[in-house]
Formats: structure tokens, sequence, C-alpha cells
């Protein structure tokens, strides 16, 4: 994981890149709960979700399907933000490592 904070007057910028785990649903889905400092209300989020192997899982595809942010210090008092994927190939399961790279841009706290 590596996640960068940047502060400028009242607006807070986290960025981030972390592996996805499979979901519940199964190998052909992905799932992070990234952990970022507190805003004061709901940022823009912005995601890129690509195979950690490059270019030698061409073919595999995953997709972010929903965003969701939890407010308020849920995580130790930092912000959760879930994302969720899934293969573009319905019901597909792949065992690719996939990772996902985030920007929040929001008011800071």
């Amino acid at each position: 994981m590596t996640q960068q904070v940047l502060n400028i007057n009242n607006t807070q910028i986290v960025s981030g890149t972390e592996n996805m785990t499979p979901g519940e649903g199964g190998a052909h889905t992905r799932l992070l709960w990234a952990s970022v400092p507190p805003f004061s209300a709901r940022p823009d989020v912005t995601v890129s979700i690509y195979s950690a192997e490059g270019m030698s899982n061409a073919g595999t595809t995953f997709v972010p399907w929903s965003i969701e942010y939890v407010p308020g210090g849920a995580a130790g008092g930092r912000d959760l933000i879930a994302i969720s994927a899934a293969n573009t190939e319905t019901g597909l399961e792949t065992d690719v490592d996939v990772v996902c790279s985030y920007l929040a841009i929001g008011p800071s706290e």
C-alpha cells in the first residue's frame, strides 16, 4: 500500500494504490476498504483498477461498480472508502492480482 496526503488551504487530496481482495461474491469480484484521513464532507473519488501483472493478463478486465464513503472516523479516527469491482466477463472467476489506484479530493477537517 502507498498513500499520499496533500493539504492545500481547506482542500485535502489523498491518493493511494492498494491490492484488492476477492469479494464475498467470489473470485470474479474484488473489494478494497481504503482508510483515509477524515474529510469534513464527502470527497470526490476517482478510481483506476488494473492487473498487478500488467499486460500478461490483458484479457482480464475489472471495472468499478460501487464506491462508498464512510465518514466520521469509522476506522480509528480515519474515514473509509469502499471500492467494489467485477470482472467484465460476468461470473468468470480468476486468480489475477488486481490493484486499485484511488484519488479523493474534498474539504479537509
